[in-house]
């Protein structure tokens, strides 16, 4: 695999004019070396496949770097336009489509889930929206009906709704936190019921088509999708395709395809909303529920489809998925990095996340004075 962007981190757009955006040069330099010896190390292992990544400053990319390939057998570079699997990246979406319509008055937080969903378990008669959004519903994580522990092909609306109905309770909403992919689930079809869309379709009228992110989709295996990246997972001591060829009817809890591309112009509209409702966004943001870590943090806990970190006073929103993916976005410091790869689940000394920190510290070193994160 070759190296196809260098990590010469800075070519600064016309935006940013001829201002240095990482303080002294010998110091970026430095921190620049050490981060493309990350990557280096990642691509030479092959433990990456591919990876895309930005760096971006007040919503204008300062570094966009592809590496390695999209599709091994077909020897396909990663370009910006490589389509990835953003898995879990999509739970901030759908907060974030969920707050839209709360801030348009035609959903409330304290809205019961069991008035939207028909033949509800008593169980679920106390659960809020707000709790289904923070992961504090009580609701397990994984729910989909499986055959020795597979997942099956295909997946309509009304098996996944029979599957969430049975899945037991592992707490009583509102007294402790766990994430919850069944959460968002059923999220996705509160968001189908109030619009009368598909999630699908109302994520694309509201979000994609006026954004410009022409290659943003919901995952649909018959799709012909242009520049799509394959999968790759590490097992047996060697990598290997993975096997997400799963079909879900809805999808809300982690099934959006996007670009890097597609995810800076996401990315740019965060940071200055043209589109979206700024009350909607600031919403997502409020910390929900505080994990006590014991670590070097201010505070540590979970939004609406975002980790929270406060470091050193300042607000840094996380996430990641388990397709590959990391979303690191310090507001308080105008800095976000993006991170796709194509390898799922990777070893935690080579996440995507991990990438995203080594990105973030060479950007802005003092962010993380004490540490990459909270939790290492």
């Amino acid at each position: 695999m070759r190296l196809k962007g260098t990590l010469r981190l800075l070519i600064l757009v016309l935006t940013l004019g001829s201002s240095l955006v990482f303080g002294g040069e010998s110091q970026t330099a430095s921190r620049i070396k050490k981060l493309d010896a990350r990557i280096e190390e990642l691509k030479q292992d092959g433990h990456f496949p591919g990876v895309a990544l930005a760096v971006m400053r007040k919503g204008k990319p300062v570094h966009i770097g592809t590496y390695g390939l999209a599709d091994i057998s077909n020897n396909v570079s990663v370009t910006t336009k490589t389509v990835f699997e953003l898995a879990s990246l999509t739970k901030q979406m759908t907060a974030l489509a969920v707050m839209t319509l709360v801030k348009e008055g035609r959903l409330s937080l304290e809205a019961k889930l069991v008035d939207y969903i028909e033949e509800a378990p008593v169980a679920w008669g106390n659960i809020t929206i707000d709790q289904l959004l923070s992961h504090k519903g009580g609701l397990a994580h994984r729910f989909e009906q499986t055959v020795d522990d597979v997942l099956l092909l295909d997946y309509t609306r009304e098996a996944m709704m029979a599957s969430a109905k049975k899945t037991p309770m592992l707490a009583e909403p509102g007294t402790d936190w766990n994430y919850s992919d069944l959460g968002y689930f059923l999220l996705g079809s509160i968001i189908e019921t109030v619009t009368k869309q598909t999630y699908a379709e109302y994520m694309q009228s509201t979000f994609f088509t006026p954004l410009g992110m022409k290659q943003t989709h919901l995952l649909d295996q018959r799709k012909i999708v242009p520049f799509l990246s394959q999968g790759y997972a590490w097992k047996e001591g060697r990598l290997q395709r993975n096997r997400r060829v799963w079909q879900f009817a809805l999808a809300s809890h982690f099934g959006i395809m996007s670009s890097l591309h597609d995810m800076m112009l996401w990315e740019a509209e965060l940071t200055e909303p043209k589109v979206i409702n700024p009350d909607a966004l600031k919403g997502t943001l409020a910390i929900q529920r505080v994990f006590d870590t014991g670590k070097s943090c201010d505070t540590w806990g979970y939004a609406r489809g975002w980790q929270v970190q406060v470091v050193n006073k300042r607000r840094i929103l996380t996430h990641g998925g388990y397709a590959g993916t990391a979303y690191i976005r310090a507001i308080d410091d105008d800095l976000s990095v993006i991170v796709l790869t194509n390898r799922e689940d990777a070893p935690d000394a080579r996440t995507p996340i991990s990438l995203g920190w080594a990105a973030a510290h060479a950007a802005e070193k003092t962010i993380f004075a004490n540490g990459y994160s909270c939790w290492q």
